[in-house]
């Protein structure tokens, strides 16, 4: 079978859907006669694409333009190559794959759904309805939808997409990359050592609720005198969580670290004692999966997580770590305390989150039956 994934997020640029869209890319090459990715144009793209295994076609269009000025290179691509299915990483390149396929474009169109995408109001210049009305259309009419959590399976109803074309694939990560690992050094360069380490990563935006964990940090260290808040990520809400943590007299066991580099965060992660992202539920702002707690889990580490959108497929409660109503600073004060004075408890819940991601949650096993369901649907 031949595929051709269309995507407007792919490194060099970074983010869960970028890693999303080269992780399966990588994968579903393997399983297919032949293979390309068309995205947009980048500085340093040329890099990336020569260490990649597959083809790489880079459209000269921003992010959001590329459903229309893609439109020619897919075509011929297409026409050279003879595409079976088409596999969109977000919906509105699809667009793309409706129009070329009476000009012998790809048989099957099939698209992901994450959350966000799904509850963006209008670009700019574009009317409500009639984005909103194309948004429905587009998906409606695609041969499979692959959903990444109940939550996202959820969103994809109520935009009328029938269920028995919507498949839930959860996300993956790479427990080879993402493992146990010996980071003493990390953690004297830090000043961690002797310190009880709370873990967040991901982008300073209100929706991950690092302003929660701030909240709960008294109530912590009142009974765990050592805790220490490390944040790993930059953001737009930095000034006002740097705030928050001097008003509430935790700027001291608090560090924010700014961006980490990706191919270190496997680090940061085996440095911490607990991983927590309490991400909350307002709409568009909504975490569809969280890759995060898959990356932290595969480092054996225990999570903490918040039961909004997608992140109880990510978190199993009790299992691989902890879930608590966001916005909750007492519960969640409860959660971390309890794995902090626990530390058998923490140990069991990082090792099953571990065997979880090794035996279900690899990119591997999402690439096989994402292209075992488009194989079905041929």
């Amino acid at each position: 079978m031949r595929i051709l994934l269309i995507s407007q997020d792919f490194p060099p640029d970074v983010g869960g859907t970028q890693t999303y869209a080269l992780e399966l890319a990588r994968h579903l090459t393997m399983y297919c006669d032949d293979f390309a990715v068309i995205a947009p144009e980048q500085p340093a793209d040329a890099s990336v694409d020569a260490q990649l295994p597959f083809d790489v076609l880079r459209v000269p269009a921003t992010k959001n333009a590329i459903s229309l000025k893609a439109l020619p290179a897919v075509l011929r691509l297409v026409r050279t190559r003879s595409f079976d299915a088409a596999f969109h990483v977000q919906w509105p390149s699809v667009l793309v794959s409706r129009m070329i396929k009476p000009m012998g474009g790809p048989r099957r169109i099939f698209v992901a759904a994450h959350g966000r995408e799904l509850l963006l109001e209008p670009l700019s210049g574009v009317p409500g309805k009639l984005y909103d009305r194309i948004r429905r259309n587009l998906l409606r009419r695609a041969d499979g939808v692959f959903a990444v959590s109940r939550y996202t399976r959820s969103l994809l109803y109520e935009l009328g997409v029938r269920p028995e074309r919507i498949a839930v694939l959860h996300n993956g990560t790479d427990p080879t990359r993402f493992s146990p690992l010996d980071v003493s050094d990390i953690r004297r360069t830090h000043g961690l050592d002797g310190r009880k380490v709370l873990l967040t990563v991901g982008r300073l935006v209100p929706r991950k609720g690092i302003d929660t964990v701030l909240r709960a940090l008294p109530g912590v260290a009142r009974e765990m005198p050592d805790a220490l808040y490390v944040i790993c990520g930059e953001g737009p809400d930095r000034e006002r969580l740097e705030t928050l943590a001097r008003d509430l007299q935790v700027a001291d066991r608090t560090r924010f670290l700014g961006e980490v580099a990706y191919e270190d965060l496997p680090r940061y992660y085996n440095a911490c004692d607990v991983f927590v992202m309490p991400s909350r539920q307002v709409r568009p702002f909504v975490e569809g999966f969280g890759i995060v707690f898959l990356e932290a889990n595969a480092c054996g580490k225990a999570v903490v997580g918040a039961n909004s959108g997608g992140i109880p497929d990510a978190v199993r409660d009790g299992e691989t770590g902890l879930l608590v109503e966001p916005d909750n600073e007492t519960e969640l004060a409860e959660a971390l305390l309890r794995l902090l004075r626990d530390p058998d408890l923490a140990t069991r819940l990082g090792q099953n989150g571990r065997r979880r991601v090794v035996e279900e949650a690899t990119w591997e096993h999402t690439a096989r039956r994402l292209y075992e369901h488009i194989a079905r649907c041929m």
